[in-house]
């Protein structure tokens, strides 16, 4: 999208557009190192015992999802001084709308990224790559119809949908190999209480932004503890790593677990 925008828009534009970029890929660091840390265990799993890649795959989602929500909700509201810090007032509204719109592409594109490397794991490379052409084919098609009228709104846009295409191929991968994810059931929690956090945050903004922004931890930490997102052997797996009142409470009323 950049090299097009460049060639349609111009390289005011892309510069613009570029610094949003640039956050997306800083925060594109948390779901490459979970997946790293993972990728031996599912490689080994992938072959001897494909239950537990599945429980493994579902608990990385959530986790991931868990975090993605959050800041994508954050960053719609911050995204113009993101911007500013970055790259300057003269990236700005360009750069913080872009921001504020490619900003949604890291639920779906968090979740593309641990499923790329299940599929390789899975040994289906062959595939993954024609799922890769279908998401470039796609960008590269829509862009080429849309940048000349919309500009980079229509890129950030597109930015989502192209990760909407390759979250679709993937999953027609992962549903042949260890069966549906049954994704509605795994992550209208975290949904929910993301939807919680934009109203709360919505409704503060214009009287209270600071506060809204203190509050936004709590008021999202509140839901996930309402909700229960995380299953009692995915609890069991995520505890020791949280801090020790918080781990009392997570591990209360349930069962221990010991999960491959």
């Amino acid at each position: 999208d950049i090299v097009l925008m460049e060639a349609i828009n111009g390289s005011t534009l892309v510069g613009q557009y570029s610094t949003a970029y640039k956050w997306l890929d800083a925060l594109n660091i948390i779901p490459a190192f979970l997946t790293m840390a993972l990728l031996p265990v599912m490689a080994r799993q992938a072959h001897e015992d494909r239950a537990a890649l599945r429980r493994n795959y579902t608990l990385a989602v959530k986790l991931l999802v868990i975090v993605a929500l959050p800041v994508a909700v954050m960053t719609t509201f911050i995204a113009a001084p993101l911007i500013r810090i970055l790259g300057g007032a003269e990236y700005l509204p360009a750069g913080g709308i872009a921001l504020q719109i490619m900003i949604w592409s890291i639920p779906i594109g968090w979740i593309n990224s641990v499923t790329n490397y299940v599929i390789v794991a899975l040994d289906r490379q062959r595939t993954l790559t024609l799922a890769f052409a279908a998401g470039v084919i796609f960008n590269i098609a829509a862009n080429l119809i849309f940048l000349p009228a919309y500009s980079y709104r229509a890129a950030a846009v597109i930015h989502i949908l192209s990760e909407a295409t390759l979250f679709v191929a993937f999953y027609w991968i992962i549903r042949q190999e260890i069966g549906g994810m049954g994704w509605r059931r795994t992550l209208w929690r975290p949904a929910l209480a993301a939807l919680v956090l934009l109203g709360v945050t919505l409704a503060l903004w214009q009287v209270a932004p600071l506060a809204g922004l203190l509050l936004s931890p709590l008021v999202y930490g509140a839901g996930l503890l309402a909700l229960r997102p995380l299953g009692p052997a995915e609890m069991a797996r995520v505890a020791p790593l949280l801090p020790g009142r918080l781990r009392r409470w997570a591990l209360r009323g349930e069962t221990a677990y010991s999960v491959p």
